[in-house]
């Protein structure tokens, strides 16, 4: 008999020790003052929603496994889809599109509120933000601009009227899935990547009308987005396939790890509120991190 063949098996993750955290392009202070600026554009009829984002700089002592976080946000964020792509990872808990024999969904997430940790204060906040009207209109208008991409692209669309309370272990969000039937044709032009070419971006992480709030992004938000809030995903060659948005994400290069954060404005938004939303969406890859 011949000798067994070795087993080969990979070395467990590492944990990489003392990480330690720093503003990114902008402290707080000169990121409320972007959120005021964009809430000024907003009521002098400019646009009507965008969102904006911030950075924080993670540096670690010695270089990240990236096994490490993606296995941390698994296990914690069960909900959402772990994600990771040359370096940047996260767990998005918004699905861009996916597309299953013909059937396309989408999930829109629009409208947060950061969980305390107290079950029955969490459920009073969760039917605050499903009455929040401040909530809902950023809720809608992200809404109304998937199902309008979507439209002309599938038949029997199915949009909500009213949305649900998404619960996540560090947030809540306003949440509905969309959903329709591809038109039929070529693979390739129904794909789910060309679907997620129509749609991206949405009015969840650019805002509306789009390219107003894009070019206000540009102009005011003053950091390079890189590859956050795009689309992360799969393809198949019948053309089906999952598309999420790059959120609660990070990017890992050595031993440092940029982590963003969105927040969607409207007329009525507060900078300070707006921070404290930010800095709890941090806290997946912050968390993962340790």
């Amino acid at each position: 008999m011949g000798e067994e063949a070795p087993t080969l098996t990979a070395a467990a993750p590492a944990v990489a020790p003392v990480v330690t955290f720093a503003d990114g392009a902008r402290n707080g202070d000169e990121w409320m003052g972007v959120v005021a600026e964009g809430v000024a554009r907003i009521n002098r009829g400019d646009l009507e929603k965008v969102v904006l984002a911030r950075d924080l700089i993670a540096t670690a002592q010695t270089d990240v496994d990236v096994r490490w976080p993606l296995q941390r946000l698994a296990a914690d964020y069960p909900m959402c889809w772990t994600f990771h792509v040359d370096g940047m990872f996260g767990a998005t808990p918004e699905m861009l599109v996916r597309r299953e024999r013909g059937l396309v969904t989408s999930r829109v997430l629009a409208g947060t509120i950061r969980r305390t940790g107290d079950d029955e204060h969490d459920l009073a906040l969760a039917a605050a933000l499903a009455r929040s009207s401040k909530d809902l209109e950023e809720h809608e208008y992200a809404v109304r601009s998937v199902a309008e991409a979507l439209e002309p692209h599938c038949s029997g669309m199915n949009v909500p009227e009213t949305p649900f309370v998404l619960h996540l272990p560090n947030v809540m969000h306003l949440a509905t899935d969309v959903a329709g039937v591809a038109h039929d044709g070529p693979a390739d032009t129904v794909s789910a990547l060309r679907l997620a070419e129509a749609l991206h971006p949405s009015a969840a992480v650019g805002g509306t009308p789009t390219p107003a709030a894009v070019a206000l992004i540009a102009e005011i938000e003053g950091m390079d987005r890189g590859r956050y809030a795009g689309p992360v995903g799969w393809m198949d060659a019948d053309g089906d396939g999952e598309w999420g948005i790059a959120l609660r994400s990070g990017e890992v290069a050595g031993n440092a790890v940029r982590l963003f954060a969105g927040c969607g404005i409207v007329g009525d938004s507060d900078p300070q509120a707006e921070l404290a939303e930010s800095q709890a969406k941090f806290v997946p890859v912050r968390d993962a991190l340790s």
